[in-house]
């Protein structure tokens, strides 16, 4: 039985994101060329902004059996929480695919058409991918912690990369106030509540998250 990735007229549409206009897309655009997608779509903005105008004008011009393909999970989603979110009320919705080019979730993934088995195994190979992520983030901080303890850093950074910001939310969720992270992060208070102020209200920032 032919599915909906099979069908004859259906497309693969590239993906490239970056949070910063600092940053290019060339990387991704090299791996999405050679990837047999008919166009690639550029965007720039910043891994903590939920709304990204140009990959919702892409899924809505996208019919049942295209495919989105994009070079790693976390050019659409920031955690495994937010990319099973993505995959379920996006994606599956339109019967969109996937196709991930890189790392520890690559493959084709068909929401509408994987077995329970196929989920359980996207579902383990992301988690990985984010503890990963989350182990480089601690690995990174520990190194400027230890940098920062023998003098050879100075002053704080001016802003808070996706990294410290990735790192801050898992202490806040963890019950810690935004004093203390920015304390431990070496990152100025009121950089870092601006920095959470997307997803939290600056005066609800410093209290514990509600179970």
């Amino acid at each position: 039985m032919t599915g909906p990735a099979e069908s004859s007229n259906a497309i693969r549409v590239g993906y490239a994101r970056v949070s910063t206009l600092g940053q290019d897309h060339a990387a991704q655009l090299e791996l999405l060329g050679a990837a047999d997608c008919r166009e690639v779509v550029e965007e720039t903005i910043s891994t903590r902004r939920k709304d990204r105008p140009k990959l919702q004008a892409t899924l809505a011009s996208m019919k049942a059996g295209d495919t989105l393909v994009i070079t790693k999970p976390d050019r659409v989603a920031r955690s495994v929480k937010e990319l099973l979110v993505f995959l379920e009320d996006e994606l599956a919705p339109r019967g969109i695919n996937l196709h991930i080019l890189t790392g520890i979730c690559a493959g084709i993934h068909r929401p509408n058409g994987q077995s329970i088995a196929d989920k359980m195994l996207f579902l383990v190979a992301a988690m990985a991918a984010e503890m990963e992520r989350d182990l480089i983030t601690e690995r990174t901080l520990e190194g400027l912690d230890a940098a920062r303890a023998a003098g050879r850093v100075g002053g704080r950074p001016a802003t808070v990369t996706d990294d410290v910001l990735a790192a801050a939310r898992a202490r806040r969720e963890r019950g810690q106030s935004v004093t203390q992270i920015a304390l431990e992060l070496g990152v100025g208070r009121s950089t870092l509540y601006r920095a959470l102020e997307s997803d939290d209200p600056p005066a609800a920032a410093d209290a514990a998250p509600s179970c």
